[in-house]
Formats: C-alpha cells, sequence, structure tokens
C-alpha cells in the first residue's frame, strides 16, 4: 500500500445554515490523502473533526489520472492534468471529492445532472458582503462554492434577481472584482483571481471556506433520505458503516403527514408500535416486541426513575426521530434489548429563517406551532432558535378536552473554530383527560364503540415538565475531540385517575377504582467522552471512551378508593370524587455510574468492525413511608456489542452484529419487592444498498432477541408489573426511504415478528407475546410537481398495515388487524405561504390500535380532516 500526500493542502471551513465545521489536516498534514493498491482502485478518505468521515473509491484511467490528480509510478503526487497551481489543485480535488460525496450528498434528480448552463433557477440575491451572496447562491441553486477567504474579505456584490444559469449569477456577482470561476465538478464552483497563473500560489495558504448544505448526523435533511446518524456510536457516522439497522424519520415526513404526536412518526418505522398511553398521560412503544419505558434526547435517556415518559413530546422542536434496533446498553447503558428511540432537537442557524404554522381540524382540533432562528452578533459565532407548539381538541372519546403548550429555546455559541457550546431548554405543560380506553366485554372482544368513555369528566391529568441541557465540545488536535453535557430534567404530574376493574355477574356493571396520585421527579446526568482518529499501520480508528454519571429520583404518593360503577352499554356519569385513602408513599433514588469504550474499525475501505464495551453500576433505594420499605438494589453489569461491516462497493454493504442489554428497573410488583434488571442479547445479519445511487436507499436485516426478567402489567393490577422468564423474538425487516424521481418521495417498511414466551412459570410456553403483530407495515409516499401548470402541488397518501394482536400475555383475548389511509394535498401559493389538507383514516376504519390488558384498550381516531397554512421565511 502507498500513500499520497501534499502538505501545501490547507484546513477547510465548512460553513451551511445550521453549522460551522473545519476539516483537519491528517498527520501528513493533508485533509485528504490516498490509498492506492496496485492493478487496483484507488481509495480516498476524507477527515472532518479529526475523523475520518467516509472513504471514496475510484479506478484510474490508463494513464492513472483519478478526478484530475494524477498518480505517479512511483507512488508520489504528480502534477495534474490540467496544470493548475498547487493551490488550485488542493482546492479542486478537496472541493470535488472531498464535498461533493461526503459532505454534501445532493440528491439531485438525474435531470437536473447536466450542463451547468442547462441549469436556471430563481434567483434572488440582494446587495450586501460578496461572502454572504455566495451563501444565498449554494441556499438557492445547490451549487458548492469555494474560495479562499481572502480573496472575497470587504468586497460587496450587487443585487441579482432573476432567472438565470449559475454561470449568469456568478459572472453578475465577481463583475468588477477582479475574480473568476471555474467547475471542479458539475455541482462545485471554485472562485479564482483573474491574474492568478500557474505557480503563482503559495505552498501554504489561508483557509478555504466552502459554503454547503450537505446533511451531518444531528441536522436538517434533504427530503426523505438520512445518510448519517450519531443514535448508533455518539459519532457522526454514515448509517452505511454501523453494523445495526437505524431507521431515521426526519422533518419533512413529519411536516408533510402533519404529525402531532411522536406515534405519527413512529408508524413510519418497521417492527415499532405504541405500548401504552398509561391513561393518556404519555406514550410508550414496543420496539422489536419488546416495551420501551422511555426514549433519549439528543442521545441522554430520560429519567430512569419512571415507568414512562412524563408528557407527550411536543414536535415544533423535533429535527428527526431516530430507531436504533437491537440491544443498545454497550452505548446507552439502561435500555431495553428491542431498541432505543432517540429524539434529535432541532439547532439554531447560521442566516435567519422562521416558519409557522396554524391547524384547524376535526373534533375541535386546534394547533400553532412555529420556530424562528439566527444569529445574534454581526460573525454569527452566536446563533439561536426559539419553538413553540399550542394545541387544544375535544377527543372523539368525549372525555373532555385536551390543552398542550411546549416551548424551547436553544443557544449555540463557537467562541473558536474549535470550539462549541450549546444549551437547550424545554418546558411543557398539558392538562388532559385520564382515559384507559376500552375495555373486554363478556363476549371477550373489545366490542363496545370507539367514542364510549367509562370514566368521569373529573377523571383529569396536569403535567409539567422542564428539560435543561448545556454541552461543550472541543477539538483539541487532529486527533482529539473532548465533549462534555450536563442534563436536567424536573417534572411534576398530578391526576385524578380512574382505574377501569372488572365486569360484574351481569356483564354490564363496571367496577372502578379513583387514584389521586402524585409523581414530583426529578434527574440529573453528566457525560464526559473522548474521541481519538489515529492510525495502526494500515488500520484506521475512531476510539469513543466515556464516563457518564446519573442521579435519578421519583416522590411517589397516592390516595385510592372505589367509585360508583357504570354501566358499560348505558353510561350514566357523575359518580361522586370520594375521599381516598393513602395507599402509597416512597421516595425512589437511582444513582449509576458508567464507563464506555467503543471503537470503529476500518482494516480497509471495504471492511469495518464496530466493537463496544460498557460498565454500569447502579444504586436504587426506595423508601416507602406506607408500610415496610423495599430492600436497597445495588446491581453492576458489563455489556458488550460487536459487528463487522463488508462494503465491496460504495453503495452496498453486508453486517452482521451482536448486542446485549441491561435494564435496571423501577417498577415494583403487587407484594412491594422491586423487580430484578432485564437482561436481553440480539444477533442480527443484514443489508444497506442504494437502488438508486445516492437517492433511495434499502435497509433488510433478519434478527433474533432474547430477554430474560421481562416485566409486564399485572393482568390483576395495572399499576404494578411481573416478572415472566424469557421471552423471544425473531424477525425480518424490509425499509425502503429516498427519492423515487425528482420530487417524489417515499418512506415503506415491513416487518415479520415471530414473538412469544419461551420460559415461564406463570404463563404458557408459546402464548404470544402481547400487542405484536406477526405482520405489519406501511407507506407513505409524497409528489411534488416540478414544472407545468400544477407546478408547486404536492399530492401525499399512503396505508399503515398491522395485523391481528394477542391483547396480553395470557393470550386471553385478541383484537383484528387493520389498514389506515392517510392522504394529503398542499399547494404553494408564494415561496413563503402554503395551504395544506391532510385526512386520516379516510375509510373510518374501526380498530383497536393499542391493546394494553383487559381493562385497558386504545381506539384508533376515526375519519379526521385537518386544514393548516404555513408560512415561511
Amino acid at each position: 500500500m502507498s500513500q499520497v500526500s501534499q502538505t501545501y493542502f490547507p484546513p477547510l471551513s465548512i460553513n451551511n445554515a445550521s453549522h460551522s465545521q473545519k476539516i483537519w489536516p491528517d498527520r501528513l498534514g493533508f485533509c485528504v490523502f490516498t490509498r492506492h493498491y496496485s492493478k487496483g482502485p484507488a481509495f480516498i478518505s476524507v477527515f472532518r473533526g479529526g475523523v475520518r468521515r467516509g472513504c471514496l473509491q475510484f479506478w484510474p484511467d490508463k494513464q492513472n489520472h483519478i478526478e484530475g490528480l494524477m498518480l505517479e509510478k512511483n507512488n508520489k503526487a504528480g502534477t495534474n492534468r490540467k496544470s493548475h497551481s498547487p493551490f488550485i489543485q488542493a482546492l479542486m480535488v478537496g472541493a470535488s471529492l472531498g464535498l461533493s460525496t461526503t459532505f454534501l450528498p445532493f440528491q439531485i434528480a438525474q435531470a437536473q445532472t447536466q450542463a451547468q448552463d442547462s441549469n436556471e433557477f430563481d434567483i434572488n440575491i440582494p446587495s450586501q458582503q460578496l461572502a454572504h451572496a455566495l451563501s444565498d447562491l449554494t441556499a438557492q441553486t445547490g451549487f458548492q462554492t469555494a474560495y479562499q477567504t481572502d480573496l472575497v474579505a470587504g468586497l460587496i456584490a450587487p443585487k441579482i434577481q432573476g432567472t438565470m444559469s449559475p454561470d449568469e449569477a456568478l459572472s453578475l456577482l465577481l463583475a468588477g472584482t477582479g475574480l473568476q470561476f471555474q467547475y471542479s465538478d458539475s455541482q462545485t464552483i471554485v472562485i479564482l483571481p483573474n491574474d492568478l497563473s500557474d505557480g503563482a500560489a503559495s505552498s501554504t495558504v489561508a483557509p478555504v471556506v466552502i459554503e454547503a448544505t450537505g446533511e451531518t448526523a444531528t441536522g436538517p435533511v434533504d427530503g426523505y433520505r438520512a445518510t448519517r446518524s450519531t443514535s448508533g456510536t455518539r459519532t457522526d457516522t454514515a448509517l452505511r458503516d454501523i453494523p445495526q439497522s437505524i431507521q431515521v424519520v426526519p422533518r419533512d415526513v413529519i411536516e408533510d403527514r402533519a404529525a402531532t404526536e411522536l406515534k405519527d412518526v413512529i408508524q413510519n418505522v418497521s417492527s415499532v408500535q405504541e405500548n401504552s398511553t398509561s391513561g393518556n398521560r404519555a406514550a410508550t412503544f414496543k420496539v422489536r416486541g419488546f416495551s420501551s419505558p422511555g426514549y433519549s434526547v439528543d442521545g441522554i435517556m430520560l429519567n430512569p426513575a419512571g415507568d414512562r415518559p412524563e408528557t407527550f413530546l411536543d414536535l415544533s422542536s423535533v429535527e428527526r426521530v431516530e430507531v436504533l434496533k437491537g440491544p443498545a446498553s454497550a452505548l446507552y447503558g439502561r435500555a431495553e434489548p428491542g431498541g432505543v428511540i432517540n429524539i434529535v432537537t432541532r439547532r439554531p442557524s447560521k442566516e435567519f429563517g422562521a416558519d409557522s404554522t396554524l391547524t384547524v381540524g376535526s373534533y375541535d382540533f386546534w394547533r400553532a406551532q412555529g420556530s424562528v432562528t439566527g444569529a445574534l452578533n454581526a460573525s454569527k459565532t452566536l446563533t439561536a432558535r426559539l419553538s413553540s407548539g399550542l394545541q387544544t381538541e375535544d377527543s372523539f372519546r368525549e372525555a373532555g378536552t385536551s390543552r398542550r403548550q411546549s416551548v424551547t429555546g436553544a443557544i449555540d455559541w463557537q467562541p473558536t473554530e474549535a470550539t462549541t457550546v450549546t444549551a437547550n431548554v424545554d418546558y411543557t405543560h398539558q392538562n388532559l383527560p385520564f382515559d384507559r380506553g376500552l375495555i373486554v366485554t363478556a363476549d371477550n372482544e373489545v366490542s363496545l364503540p370507539a367514542d364510549r368513555f367509562l370514566a368521569e369528566k373529573w377523571s383529569r391529568i396536569d403535567a409539567k415538565k422542564a428539560h435543561t441541557t448545556l454541552g461543550l465540545e472541543h477539538q483539541l488536535n487532529s486527533t482529539v475531540k473532548l465533549s462534555g453535557s450536563m442534563v436536567y430534567d424536573q417534572a411534576l404530574v398530578q391526576d385524578t385517575g380512574i382505574d377501569l376493574r372488572s365486569l360484574q355477574a351481569d356483564g354490564r356493571t363496571l367496577n372502578r377504582r379513583y387514584t389521586d396520585r402524585e409523581e414530583d421527579s426529578r434527574s440529573f446526568t453528566s457525560r464526559f467522552d473522548a474521541q481519538f482518529d489515529f492510525d495502526t499501520s494500515s488500520i484506521g480508528h475512531t476510539l469513543l471512551s466515556g464516563l457518564e454519571y446519573s442521579h435519578s429520583q421519583m416522590k411517589f404518593k397516592s390516595y385510592r378508593a372505589n367509585i360508583g360503577a357504570i354501566d358499560i352499554y348505558n353510561p350514566v356519569y357523575g359518580a361522586d370524587k370520594v375521599t381516598p385513602t393513602l395507599n402509597s408513599n416512597f421516595v425512589e433514588d437511582i444513582d449509576t455510574l458508567s464507563f464506555i469504550l467503543q471503537d470503529q474499525i476500518e482494516f480497509t475501505p471495504q471492511w469495518k468492525a464496530l466493537t463496544g464495551l460498557r460498565y454500569d453500576t447502579v444504586d436504587q433505594k426506595q423508601d416507602q413511608k406506607v408500610g415496610d420499605s423495599n430492600a436497597p438494589i445495588n446491581e453492576d453489569a458489563l455489556t458488550k456489542r460487536f459487528g463487522l461491516v463488508y462494503q465491496p462497493i460504495q453503495i452496498l454493504s453486508f453486517y452482521t452484529s451482536y448486542g446485549e442489554s441491561f435494564s435496571p428497573q423501577s417498577g415494583q410488583t403487587r407484594d412491594g419487592s422491586a423487580l430484578s434488571p432485564e437482561e436481553g442479547w440480539q444477533v442480527e445479519a443484514g443489508a444497506k444498498f442504494d437502488l438508486l445511487a445516492d437517492r433511495l436507499s434499502v435497509t433488510t436485516s433478519v434478527f433474533q432477541i432474547t430477554k430474560e426478567n421481562v416485566a409486564t402489567t399485572d393482568p390483576e393490577d395495572t399499576n404494578y408489573s411481573v416478572l415472566t422468564g424469557e421471552q423471544r423474538v425473531r424477525g425480518i425487516e424490509i425499509n425502503l426511504t429516498g427519492e423515487v424521481l425528482p420530487g417524489w418521495n417515499i418512506i415503506t417498511s415491513a416487518a415479520y415478528l415471530d414473538a412469544e414466551v419461551t420460559k415461564d412459570e406463570d404463563y404458557d410456553v408459546g402464548n404470544r407475546l402481547g400487542g405484536v403483530p406477526v405482520w405489519s407495515g406501511s407507506i407513505w409516499n409524497s409528489y411534488e410537481f416540478q414544472s407545468g401548470n400544477l407546478k408547486g402541488l404536492t399530492l401525499g397518501g399512503g396505508v399503515q398495515m398491522v395485523g391481528a394482536r394477542k391483547g396480553d400475555l395470557n393470550n386471553s383475548y385478541a383484537v383484528d388487524g387493520y389498514a389506515r389511509f392517510d392522504a394529503s394535498v398542499a399547494y404553494k401559493i408564494t415561496e413563503n405561504i402554503e395551504l395544506s389538507l391532510n385526512g386520516k383514516n379516510l375509510t373510518d376504519a374501526d380498530y383497536i390500535e393499542t391493546p394494553v390488558g383487559r381493562t385497558e384498550n386504545y381506539a384508533g381516531a376515526p375519519l379526521s380532516i385537518y386544514a393548516a397554512i404555513k408560512v415561511k421565511m
């Protein structure tokens, strides 16, 4: 193996609307180096932040040329085919290779990838500094611009407006500046001085600024297809390089589907179903057959002292929802073996932007949401975003009015090129009806009408939650990156819930119980990571070591009393809210200390591996003030993950992996004892490939998960849990996401799950896991007309299909499968104003969306129509 490097290649600053990053040179002083194997392809690795971000494969021609860079047979850098100066060589090679494929995976339709002079755009750029004008040109055309910073310093560009090609626009912008432009590839433009002669450039030059709109692992996604994620590694990694299935639902899907709750987003993901809402308090989900009590926000898990999130998630501040399939305790610590849902929040932008949406719909639905972002100083090193959502509706269940308010503030500060400080504050307040849904009737079916309400109007929930995050990231040098974060959560949830108990002998009179409950919770998590990028001989490493500490507390108090029964077929409301008796009062504290070590290994550009270890110690104490206190829990665990990726060509990778899970449980059994930790493991194999290069991607996987010490809802009392021994899920998944044709985006998934009890003393071996369908899938399409009289019109439609499910672990009842059809139509009146109409459950299907137990089943909403107007600046 040989290397080609050029020490005169400068560091690159990468700027776009949401972030600023620098490409650091490697130890040889070059940001791009080439491994050239004899009689084989050249592999060009691109570095960013000291980390190898991608590898490009090129086959040299007979003259040993690669994209304008000539590799001499003595394996030293030769002259450029076009005989440009060393600076121009470096700039063009860096721009065309490093950006056009790794940093800028633009999904530009084939019809638009023609000669530059055949593209025309509606361009409107005000008179301003030339650097900012070039940034606007990038945003409006998708063409990258690369230039040496001192070339444009102090230059003012004129105002240009009209329909024109990038060439025409650049000619106007650069008129009288003494600058010219050249193309390094079909989408990258290099700005040069007019009098530059070959060899005129110095061997050491200032940083090159690249204005880009490429995807990062935490930033916006262009369309439906994401290519990078941090959820699977805690590093910015291409999805194709991660030996585990990860699905990303970006904001474009959230907006196109008019999603207002997390379950609206999750329905696009294979093998994920809603698990429960715990009486309409907050949603939890099943991933690959196993319930997850919470999710993570920007990679940090929620308070483990609770058995669910404290509030429903408002989507106004969500950039993307990512689901890491399979055990992830070697990365996240406490986690279920089915997988982890990670919420990625919206970050501030350097450029001003704002959007607001007003939606009205069925059942007196009303929602207003908006977001505004931009720079707070002239140097754009301090940026901010403010997002909010206000929502109210009267349920089809006639349970009463639901209200939710959410506001999120985010600030990014970049005091130096290598340092970034982030801060987030999120506050949510919700006031909702407490509602356990429907029950299994005497015919052993959930046969009551979907709108049948079996509680009382005074049964309500009031929840407040504040979530605060402070983060710091510093690129120490080309090898080491340090990062740290602190997260503080505080929540107060109060409810006067009515639990549905049992039917009397007449088969129609339902016993009920009232609980006056308060949950006062708080948690603090601190994390420190050190990331090292280095080589051992020809093998590349991205080594992550981390330390994490968390303290969580739950103060729980509840009072209970039986209230008047109700006739399920002819309900008469008005039962008195009697004075309850104290039945539980405890304080639970959980302290967790964790160490992580992970290595992403690149043996060759085709063979890559991922290994990870995490050691957790857990100290859990519960001080029960009513009756005897439970014995303290002191647990530790070493969880592991291993994976291998084989990538024969750039658009195809095969992978296999093994992972483990460990999850201390915060619940308790009816006798007051704490639950033992859950443990699980998974083996998985799959493939990730592009049906259309850089546009339409497929992920397929086959897996088996085994879980022990499984906690499920106690069939005798839904406020407690039972352990059922061992459960196993074997499954197959396929997911397809991306752009089929210009304007036609699609996200679709399908899953087969064989989920059953394999060991148990209380339940029959072979019973299916409750609420898990054998077959499920979904598809959503949207098409935006690209030209003609219908330009600006977008049509969308899809279906969610879920098979029959057993209602509980006893398999004592079942609910039917269903198919729900949704559609949308949107029209842009102007570039800034859009009208839309969304219909959900167009066939008005009657179905059970979420079975939990015999006295808790949630019906799907009937036909609903929503109209919205969106203004964007």
